[in-house]
């Protein structure tokens, strides 16, 4: 059984000679006489370890599953998925949730076990058991398709019984204690011990027990950088990097690679004669087991220092059943992967020894980002394997055809011209205009029918109503999937800029029309504000809708990018906090991607889907004059409406008539619902508009005076609780520049949503409660001695210089000089603490100064 990974488990010496590195996936889709894909099946010598125990250094521990601890067919299944019964249709289909993220950011990794942060890999009592043949092949293997775990388990062990019960047999360790002390030491990383056993030379680096393995593989598997660098640099007996051992002849690097182990893996491959183009028996190599252990970062870097800079390895080299790592990825549902191999050239018509694409083996988990990033990249959904089967008889098989179906429709593709991509009459930026100017229409219709006054108040609620939703009908079923197919939410359309672009517009007209003629004498600097508001809001609202937000630049020389990578690793932060796994380029601080823009957006902030952009550090300050304009520009309309009312009912005179329709509503306000009902709808309407804006006032001048981003204080709260987890795999005995241990987060968070959270957030109510959480915290912490609402005050803001510095930074660019409050970036520039810094290459925030207090 796998250890919890609290606890050493000392070795026995009667498993060492059969034990070797955690290999690849084992399971292979296997057919039946029809081509039917059944079940999965072993491929031979997968196991590279029995009973390996997967251990964090920092607390994280994720148990590997039956499956990992079991032989089936001679072959051991360690850090392999289970797999359901493909011949009986029970495989997961559900889609992984995509959002951190930070990451805002979840690795759709299919829950494949790893030991990506340091695993410390222990040699365990356990019992083995073989079933078949070792060279037994996935075109002979179908009798043991139905060998099930427990089936396994239940069977006697006699690999390990002794040849003569009453002879006492010592094992290996027993009969060399020394080299078990040292193989001890390499695995917990007691570099004392193996300074200590190597210098005196009791331990030469290269003695092994029978089955081959060194201590550098053991050290290597185990994360233990220090006694890594010790064996391989030490003067008495320098370890080779490339010695194999195990029963799959793996190298210390193939072992690093298989568990994802960046640091690792760069040192061998930096400052070693490690070679990533080795082999093992399986014709795996070092991009092959970097794909298999599902870490990113890891893939990201054999791809850029292997494949683009050294071009060591190929792409898409195959392995012994010809599956390239593209094949891989796909069967494992890993999409960041899948997304870096296609990113860098690999191709999606390799097929492997069944005639099987990355595409058919992507059926086998089924995940719909998966199937549609091969689709985009060009598969052929027409290929067959050598069953005659095309991907929609595998989808068929998999029992995933709703789903290929459904990618195929998010493709345009046309199933009655045979999935052919669609031809629109509409371009795209046609189709956006539409959606855009839909509200203009639709708007004064809905406003005027709505004349309760006279009567039919409900079915004129109703036909408004009704004119909205069938006009937000068309625009889905017609118009937007022109344009935006993956997704069809409303709020990444132009419409609901062009909701309020409308609504602006029709309270404009009103106004100059209507309004202005009656109280441009009674209200002469009222009007003439109100004219500012209305430029300066118009300005705002069109440049930040259409600005580059603050893209941050990706550069397209590999070389930039890897030298990039070796300053994460060197500061060990090299993890998809501090690089962008999408754009693949190193993030600047404050930075995010954005998945609806598909950037890195520069000090992001939130995607506005009132002005259907994001907000970065180009466009933020655009974003909050058009919100302070717009709570202006509404205040003031209000009073020249009002005054309007006023002015209108001493020239019809009073009446009575009214008084019992609208008990609840002053003389003036009566006057407009009965009489001007188009004029009084408008102003309700924009009273409405009215509340969320100034929620939306309130929340972001609060952020800007804490010197935080609308996504940095949403993700205060989870950093206070807890940290997503983000690939690193930094090394416990890992030092960086300034010589002191680095600490990495390791646990995992899921965020979910539904449709009352997905409403709060669209009119910022959700930023609003968690201002007023905040600010009661802080009030309490003020006036009380309970810890209890300090957390916010112990959680350091490393971008809060105090509130007036902060709003200071925030409005002026370079000197605080009025003439800079009116410039935007040209770049990423924007002021930190009173320093001119850019965004696209902030790297470290400017230092706070000593003792000085917030102001």
């Amino acid at each position: 059984m796998a250890d919890s990974g609290l606890q050493d488990v000392p070795i026995d010496s009667h498993k060492v000679a059969n034990s070797a590195l955690p290999s690849g996936p084992d399971t292979l889709p296997s057919t039946d006489s029809d081509g039917v894909l059944v079940g999965l099946m072993n491929t031979p010598e997968t196991g590279y370890s029995e009973d390996v125990t997967a251990k964090s250094d920092t607390g994280r521990s994720e148990e590997l599953e039956a499956s990992a601890t079991s032989e089936i067919a001679g072959e051991t299944q360690d850090f392999i998925p289970h797999t359901e019964v493909l011949g009986d249709h029970q495989s997961t289909r559900a889609e992984p949730s995509t959002e951190s993220d930070f990451l805002g950011e979840k690795n759709e990794q299919n829950d494949i076990p790893s030991t990506l942060d340091g695993a410390d890999v222990s040699l365990t009592p356990g019992d083995t058991v073989s079933s078949a043949p070792l060279d037994a092949t996935r075109d002979n293997m179908s009798e043991y398709t139905d060998v099930t775990l427990g089936s396994v388990l239940d069977q006697p062990n006699t690999q390990n019984t002794p040849q003569n019960s009453g002879m006492p047999q010592l094992s290996e360790e027993e009969a060399n204690p020394i080299l078990a002390q040292f193989m001890k030491a390499c695995q917990d990383g007691d570099l004392a011990v193996v300074t200590d056993l190597v210098s005196s030379g009791m331990v030469h680096t290269e003695d092994t027990f029978s089955e081959g393995i060194t201590g550098l593989h053991w050290a290597a598997i185990n994360n233990r950088i220090t006694v890594v660098k010790y064996l391989t640099e030490n003067p008495y007996s320098p370890a080779d990097p490339n010695k194999l051992g195990g029963t799959l002849s793996a190298s210390p690097l193939h072992w690093a690679c298989r568990n994802g182990l960046v640091y690792v893996v760069d040192y061998l491959l930096s400052h070693t004669s490690a070679d990533p183009t080795l082999k093992d028996l399986q014709q795996y190599n070092a991009l092959h087991l970097a794909v298999h252990s599902s870490n990113i970062t890891l893939v990201v870097y054999i791809l850029l220092k292997c494949v683009l800079i050294d071009k060591s390895i190929y792409i898409d080299e195959a392995d012994n059943i010809q599956c390239t790592a593209l094949h891989w990825a796909a069967y494992q549902g890993d999409i960041l992967t899948v997304k870096a191999l296609l990113h860098y050239g690999a191709d999606v018509s390799k097929v492997d020894k069944s005639l099987m694409t990355p595409l058919h083996w992507g059926f086998i988990r089924g995940y719909k980002s998966v199937l549609a990033a091969l689709l985009e990249a060009g598969s052929d959904i027409f290929h067959k394997n050598d069953k005659s089967r095309d991907s929609f008889g595998v989808a068929a098989d998999m029992d995933c055809e709703a789903t290929w179906v459904q990618v195929l429709k998010e493709a345009d593709r046309d199933a009655r011209r045979n999935w052919e991509p669609n031809t629109h009459l509409l371009s795209a930026k046609t189709a956006k205009l539409i959606t855009f100017f839909t509200p203009y229409v639709t708007l004064p219709i809905a406003l005027h029918a709505c004349s309760f006054s006279a009567g039919y108040a409900i079915p004129k609620l109703f036909f408004s109503v009704l004119v909205f939703a069938a006009s937000i009908f068309f625009l889905l079923k017609f118009i937007i999937p022109t344009y935006l197919r993956k997704n069809k939410a409303l709020f990444q359309t132009p419409y609901l800029a062009g909701l309020f672009s409308a609504s602006a517009n029709w309270t404009v007209v009103t106004w100059i029309f209507v309004v202005l003629p009656k109280v441009w004498l009674d209200r002469f600097f009222t009007n003439v504000a109100l004219a500012g508001m209305v430029v300066l809001m118009t300005y705002a609202f069109f440049k930040a809708m259409t600005i580059n937000p603050g893209n941050v630049p990706v550069p397209t020389d590999p070389k930039i990018v890897f030298d990039d990578v070796k300053r994460l690793v060197a500061l060990g932060k090299f993890d998809t906090e501090h690089f962008c796994v999408n754009t693949f380029t190193r993030k600047p601080l404050r930075s995010k991607f954005s998945r609806t823009s598909n950037a890195l957006v520069a000090r992001f902030d939130h995607y506005c889907p009132w002005v259907y952009n994001d907000i970065g550090v180009r466009n933020h300050k655009l974003f909050i004059t058009f919100v302070y304009s717009l709570s202006a520009a509404i205040i003031l309309f209000s009073s020249l409406a009002l005054k309007y009312f006023e002015e209108y009912s001493e020239d019809m005179g009073y009446s009575t008539d009214t008084e019992d329709i609208c008990w609840l509503l002053s003389e003036d306000l009566c006057l407009g619902f009965t009489h001007r009902h188009f004029v009084f709808n408008l102003t309700i309407w924009c009273w409405m508009q009215g509340i969320w804006i100034v929620f939306l006032c309130v929340v972001q001048t609060f952020q800007i005076c804490k010197g935080l981003t609308t996504w940095e204080f949403s993700s205060l709260d989870k950093k206070m609780s807890s940290s997503a987890y983000n690939h690193s795999t930094v090394p416990g005995d890992f030092h960086g520049p300034n010589g002191m241990p680095l600490a990495q987060p390791m646990s995992h968070d899921h965020h979910h949503n539904n449709g009352l959270a997905t409403c709060f957030k669209l009119l910022g109510l959700d930023q609003f409660c968690k201002t007023l959480k905040v600010g009661l915290m802080l009030l309490l912490k003020n006036t009380t001695h309970n810890d209890t609402y300090s957390s916010i005050e112990s959680f350091d803001i490393p971008t809060d210089y105090g509130w007036k510095q902060n709003w200071l930074d925030f409005w002026f660019i370079g000197d605080i000089e009025w003439r800079n409050i009116f410039y935007l970036p040209i770049d990423g520039e924007n002021n930190l603490n009173g320093q001119l810094v850019d965004y696209y290459k902030l790297y470290e925030y400017p230092p706070k100064l000593s003792g000085a207090a917030a102001v």
